[in-house]
């Protein structure tokens, strides 16, 4: 009769070649997925101050200019971000149901990966290895506006 060899240590190895592999996955996914969406709620705060500044600074009607919008939304914006940051003009539109105007923006960030693995996936799905972010806001411009 044959007798089958015992493997001892077969698992403990297929373990050790699999499991580097294994954690560069899951861990690179939650620091960059993690800091993707830590970007993603600063730039959605960068672009509530700024719609909201632009509503309330000039007065009845109007807005500022595009220009100082993108000066006013750059000096909110963490000085960390080392990706692409651009700010849409304004847009300002007349509200139907209750009368007035609102200004409405919306800002984008580009998000850095920092684990090569998912730097490689995603200039290989999209074209950039990055992780796109975009955020909008519209606040209503005020009838009368106060000093606080």
């Amino acid at each position: 009769m044959f007798r089958k060899k015992k493997r001892k240590g077969q698992a403990i190895v297929e373990m050790a070649l699999v499991f580097p592999f294994f954690l560069l996955i899951i861990v690179g996914g939650i620091i960059d997925f993690g800091f993707a969406f830590y970007n993603f709620l600063a730039l959605q705060q960068v672009v509530n101050d700024t719609a909201q500044w632009a509503a309330e600074s000039q007065g009845k009607d109007t807005v500022p200019s595009s220009s100082e919008i993108t000066s006013y939304a750059n000096s909110r914006r963490p000085a960390w971000w080392t990706g692409t940051f651009t700010v849409s003009p304004p847009v300002i539109e007349d509200l139907t149901s209750t009368g007035g105007k609102y200004v409405s923006l919306i800002m984008t960030y580009e998000s850095p990966t920092y684990t090569p693995f998912y730097q490689i996936i995603f200039e290989a799905t999209t074209g950039a290895s990055h992780i796109r972010l975009a955020a909008q806001a519209a606040y209503k411009i005020p009838e009368l506006v106060t000093t606080r």
